[in-house]
């Protein structure tokens, strides 16, 4: 249970540490579109390899997992329009989906880290270094929305805080619950969370590192999937 906290905690350290670094450096709003953009290929890496086509060659039931992705999605879209009324317009505070995003996938595949270092009696680190790394463009770019929509740093590192903690908390339940949890549930609770990336990736990062960034984006977007791709087959 130790060595899943742990994983789980190196992963979503990334939030803290993207944090950190924005109120260290404060950088442009073009290299925070362009840390999106690298971010974003990068989640695209793990929907596709940890997520998705791993669960499908383990279940050999892909209806299932892309059964998931579909619930994530819808979750994740109800979520994010309740907060947009709530905070006011259709676009609202671009910081606000970011962070639903970071609850989103963040949980659910801390979850499935904790299941996996009950099965095999290791995590994969290639979805670990992607998650973190991902995890500080997220932080970065939410970050920055979140100050300039008025939120306070004191508010801002508490969010971050909070889910990485929450982040922690599901991998040892993933890891505390695996004797009763079938391997269906498995790939549905991945699929889940590879829809909630999806659609952070469609409605957040990739939107807004090319508004910020320009058409650098594209290119850092196929870069961050290029690095991911290698990550997972190291």
């Amino acid at each position: 249970m130790a060595e899943s906290a742990l994983f789980a905690g190196i992963a979503t350290a990334g939030l803290i540490v993207g944090y950190v670094l924005f109120q260290r450096l404060h950088p442009e709003r073009r290299y925070v579109g362009m840390a999106m953009a690298l971010g974003a290929g990068l989640l695209m890496a793990v929907v596709a390899y940890s997520l998705v086509l791993e669960s499908i060659e383990v279940s050999g039931r892909p209806w299932r997992v892309g059964g998931g992705m579909a619930l994530g999605a819808i979750v994740y879209f109800l979520a994010d329009r309740a907060l947009a009324r709530r905070f006011g317009g259709e676009r609202g505070n671009a910081g606000i989906p970011l962070a639903l995003g970071a609850v989103l996938d963040g949980i659910p595949e801390s979850f499935v880290i904790g299941i996996s270092v009950a099965l095999t009696g290791e995590a994969s680190i290639p979805l670990v270094i992607a998650a973190f790394i991902a995890n500080i463009s997220e932080s970065l770019a939410a970050t920055h929305e979140l100050e300039e929509g008025g939120e306070r740093p004191t508010m801002i590192i508490g969010i971050w805080v909070a889910i990485a903690t929450a982040s922690v908390l599901a991998a040892m339940l993933g890891f505390g619950v695996v004797a009763g949890i079938s391997i269906a549930g498995g790939v549905a609770v991945n699929g889940f969370a590879g829809g909630a990336v999806l659609m952070v990736l469609a409605n957040a990062l990739i939107p807004e590192g090319y508004r910020f960034a320009g058409r650098i984006a594209g290119l850092l977007v196929v870069l961050g999937f290029a690095v991911g791709f290698a990550l997972e087959h190291l």
